[in-house]
Parts: structure tokens; C-alpha cells; sequence
């Protein structure tokens, strides 16, 4: 795996990421750790910074490393971040090295595709399938409160 190529799938430059600091607030605030929480999921433990080590060094990172599996895009680890590196577009540009399609960025992408936007009760709704298999459904509470719940208005187009 080469670390420009996925760096520039992401749209970031390899001096973006050569920031980190090692100080690991993105494990700290990351989603998918609340999985870990729980006994069934113990195994699924994250660390981004970890991640960006793996890459640097030129590791091979398989389709089945949890935080590439299970990353939801929250950003949380970026805003967390003293240096704001976007690790959520460092996953993706993974995933698309990979040939992995999340079914959240299907959903993304099917909402741009509708309303021009994205709209998050669309988002949620072709999601729902893949958050009560992998167990996220739990933390809903949780997230709903990012949510806004309003009719779309279409951008697409300028009407």
C-alpha cells in the first residue's frame, strides 16, 4: 500500500499528516470504541494515530482493521485533534484503495445524488440495515442529537 496514493485519495498532503503529535485524543473521542465497551465487541478497539504510524511506515492495512471497518466519518477525531488532521478522509481514501464501499457513503453519496446535499434522516434510513447488524443501533440516542430532522430543500440546480 502506498501512503501517497491513499494520502492523495484523501486530499491531503504527507506533510498534513506528519504533524501528529502521538498524544492519541483521537482514541480518546472515536466512535467505534464504544463498540470495545461493550463485552460481545471487546476486541474492537482503535487508535488513529496508530494508523497514521501504520502508514507512514508503509505497513499493509487490511480491509479488516476495525477502524477502517467501522469508521462512521463523525469527525470527532478531528475536532478532538490539536493539529485537526482529517483522519475520516484518510480512512475513505483507504477504503477506496481497498475497493471497500461504506454503506454510509453510499448513502452520502445516493443523497447528493437526490437532493443535491446531504439529508440526514436519508442518511440514517438506508443505514439502518448496517447498524443493527454491526450493533451501532445502541448509540443511536447518542447521535441523534447531530441530527436535524426538516423536509430537504434541493440545491441541485439553483431552484
Amino acid at each position: 500500500m502506498q501512503i501517497d496514493a491513499i494520502i492523495g485519495l484523501a486530499g491531503h498532503k504527507k506533510e498534513d499528516l506528519s504533524v501528529c503529535m502521538g498524544c492519541r485524543i483521537c482514541a480518546s473521542v472515536c466512535t467505534v470504541n464504544d463498540l470495545g465497551k461493550d463485552p460481545h465487541n471487546a476486541d474492537i478497539m482503535v487508535n488513529p494515530q496508530e494508523l497514521l504510524v501504520r502508514l507512514f511506515l508503509g505497513e499493509e492495512i487490511s480491509a479488516d482493521n476495525p477502524l477502517v471497518r467501522y469508521c462512521t466519518s463523525c469527525y470527532r477525531c478531528t475536532d478532538a485533534c490539536p493539529w485537526k488532521i482529517r483522519i475520516p478522509e484518510i480512512v475513505r481514501g483507504l477504503r477506496e484503495s481497498l475497493e471497500i464501499a461504506s454503506p454510509f457513503e453510499k448513502a452520502f453519496k445516493g443523497s447528493v445524488r437526490i437532493w443535491g446535499r446531504v439529508y440526514e434522516p436519508y442518511v440514517f434510513l438506508m443505514s439502518v440495515p448496517f447498524l443493527f447488524k454491526e450493533g451501532y443501533i445502541k448509540h443511536m440516542m447518542k447521535w441523534t442529537g447531530y441530527m436535524s430532522i426538516h423536509l430537504p430543500h434541493k440545491v441541485k440546480g439553483g431552484s
